[in-house]
């Protein structure tokens, strides 16, 4: 069923129509879809003529398909700038001038902030962040510093690219960019983020899931942890990993028996281990090399067999 006030809509394109019927018709307009897509379609169609260089003789019309034509082109170019400012608003930490430092600063609380509403129980506590001298940013995907780079890169552009379309569409002429578009927009955007985030809890989890069962570890760092300093020892890696004591300790680590109570040990000294798996997940472990007893980060306890504590104390050996 067409909508009664369709006839009227080329005398409101024209601006033919008294300012109370222009009213009206731009309230009707905001909540009659059919409306809205016979206005788009008037004005592509308009365009169009234009481009073939067919005449059109009124005015109004054609300063509306300018209108309607610059209204896009400004909100995509918003858009795009958005999205670079974004991408650099991390540096506002170093920036001097207050005013590029809070322009800069806005994109990246506010992502900030979104992310915290859904991985602030990502964070490690205090004594667990000391360990993590290389943790920088909002610290949410510790366990996987490649993913946090990206997140932290991505989101507050996403942020500045969606606010930057948002002032683009409130400085257009509302006549040709309705209400409903606008929310529609504004839909859109909570979708992306929705896919966004949904993306950044299925990766970081699959990567705890890893740690959790120390599946896939393609290197270790060690080094020598004593009370006030550490020392790097080697990297077991896929150069190195041939050489049998090596591929013994990748093994060993991989098949450690989990814990469910907490064993006392000797956190002060014995070896680090950095725990790099495939994927970009990484967890710091903490081996007490009188026991055999492992402590990682994600707050688990693994005890080592005595062939893997054998080939750890030989490496260990070969430095002391």
């Amino acid at each position: 069923m067409t909508c009664p006030h369709e006839n009227q809509m080329q005398d409101y394109l024209e601006e033919t129509l008294s300012s109370e019927e222009m009213k009206k018709m731009e309230d009707h307009i905001d909540m009659c879809h059919d409306c809205q897509q016979q206005l788009d379609q008037l004005l592509n169609n308009s365009f169009q003529l234009q481009q073939q260089s067919v005449e059109i003789d009124d005015e109004v019309l054609v300063e509306k398909i300018k209108s309607h034509r610059k209204g896009v082109r400004r909100i995509y170019a918003y858009g795009f700038l958005g999205f670079l400012l974004g991408l650099f608003s991390l540096k506002y930490t170093s920036d001097s001038f207050i005013v590029t430092k809070a322009i800069m600063a806005l994109p990246y609380k506010l992502a900030e902030f979104m992310l915290g509403i859904f991985f602030s129980g990502n964070k490690l506590n205090q004594w667990d962040s000391m360990h993590y001298h290389f943790q920088r940013g909002m610290g949410y995907f510790t366990h996987h510093p490649i993913l946090g780079l990206i997140v932290e890169l991505v989101t507050p552009a996403l942020v500045a690219m969606f606010l930057a379309m948002g002032i683009g569409y409130l400085t257009s002429d509302k006549r040709v960019f309705q209400r409903k578009k606008i929310l529609r927009f504004i839909l859109s955007a909570a979708i992306i983020f929705a896919l966004w985030f949904g993306t950044i809890y299925g990766v970081y989890s699959n990567t705890l899931a890893k740690i959790e069962n120390l599946e896939g570890i393609k290197s270790v760092i060690i080094y020598e942890k004593k009370e006030y300093s550490s020392s790097w020892i080697l990297k077991i890696d896929p150069y190195n990993i041939h050489e049998a004591r090596y591929h013994s300790i990748i093994s060993g680590l991989s098949e450690a028996t989990p814990l469910d109570s907490y064993p006392s040990m000797n956190h002060k000294e014995g070896l680090e281990l950095l725990i790099q798996f495939q994927g970009g997940g990484e967890v710091i472990a903490h081996v007490d090399m009188d026991t055999g007893t492992m402590f990682m980060r994600n707050r688990r306890y693994h005890q080592l067999s005595d062939d893997t504590l054998s080939h750890l104390m030989e490496v260990w050996g070969g430095i002391k």
